[in-house]
């Protein structure tokens, strides 16, 4: 079977690629000329050029495909207004949509992310799938794309196109050559993450991930969406675990939210009026993870049957492919 990966020099698309390759399947990763290649070095795949605000190019690239994965969504590159960023989204996503339609793809696996899953109705309960989309801040760039993205391929799906939605958790693991979630294992390794930010979270090895995008593929129900998560836990856990795996001391210092969204939003202003350019932590960022919580993954697990390995396994072999790659000393 022939699949598209798009967005496959990501991190996410690097390991999908791979898990695709070992169990036989021809794989076509649609990358950007700008794309760093790195994570996909040595593969036996067929990369072609393409970006997602090029039409034709998705239209090329989806011919002759039976599954396109798209790993790629658009993410804002800096704290902008909200309607600027769910235009740009959704322009992307309508491009995506009309490929996959015009080349008759048997099947379309797009990946969302956690933030889209709302809040449940009681305490003491955690967010499902069923749980709607309540953002807590309408004026997030970053929240109100990724929720728009997801209503119209679900939209799409009611209409007729063959799409399931995938919502992946936190995940970590090897090929992050950006990186993305790998810079909290790469700060603390390097002592240079002294404080964290309170709250919940759960995370998965993205290895997981990529096995659960191949079984819903598979086995998901089209127009359904469902979260690929493993270990609800909190976020000082996880700095514990990643810092006992790396050997160092865990961060110290829990931040209260409220403090750490104001002092973002501060940030922003500062680096937007005075430095004339981006905050390297964005306001937005910050406002995501108050959408963090704690998940019920039953669903996925019962129909996609994916795999759930420890995660402490996917923090050990990014640590190794950091040092290899010379993101952290040998």
């Amino acid at each position: 079977m022939k699949a598209l990966v798009v967005g496959a020099s990501g991190f996410l698309g690097a390991n999908l690629v791979r898990a695709l390759l070992a169990r036989g399947d021809a794989v076509r990763a649609l990358v950007r000329a700008t794309s760093r290649l790195q994570a996909l070095d040595g593969l036996d795949i067929e990369r072609v050029t393409g970006d997602l605000n090029d039409a034709d190019s998705l239209t090329r690239a989806c011919e002759g495909v039976r599954v396109v994965y798209q790993t790629a969504s658009y993410y804002p590159p800096h704290t902008i207004p909200a309607a600027s960023a769910t235009a740009q989204a959704m322009a992307e996503t309508r491009n995506l949509l009309t490929a996959v339609r015009r080349a008759s793809v048997e099947r379309l696996v797009f990946t969302s992310t956690l933030t889209t899953i709302g809040f449940p109705a009681g305490p003491g309960r955690m967010a499902n799938e069923e749980c709607p989309f309540v953002p807590r801040y309408p004026h997030n760039p970053y929240l109100m794309s990724k929720a728009a993205m997801e209503q119209a391929v679900l939209e799409a799906a009611r209409d007729g196109l063959p799409a399931v939605v995938v919502n992946p958790t936190a995940f970590y693991g090897p090929y992050d050559s950006k990186p993305t979630s790998g810079t909290q294992i790469v700060m603390i390794a390097r002592h240079l993450m002294p404080a964290y930010i309170q709250g919940d979270v759960n995370a998965i090895d993205v290895r997981d991930v990529a096995v659960g995008m191949i079984k819903a593929a598979e086995r998901g129900r089209v127009g359904e969406r469902y979260i690929l998560g493993n270990w609800n836990t909190t976020q000082k856990e996880l700095n514990a675990l990643i810092a006992r795996v790396a050997g160092v001391m865990a961060p110290l210092a829990p931040v209260p939210y409220p403090l750490a969204r104001y002092g973002s939003k501060l940030g922003d202003w500062a680096f937007r009026t005075i430095l004339r350019r981006p905050a390297p932590v964005p306001g937005f960022f910050v406002e995501m993870l108050r959408h963090m919580q704690n998940y019920d993954c039953s669903k996925a697990i019962r129909e996609l049957d994916y795999p759930r390995n420890p995660v402490e396994h996917a923090i050990r072999d990014a640590l190794r492919w950091f040092r290899e790659n010379r993101y952290l000393p040998a």
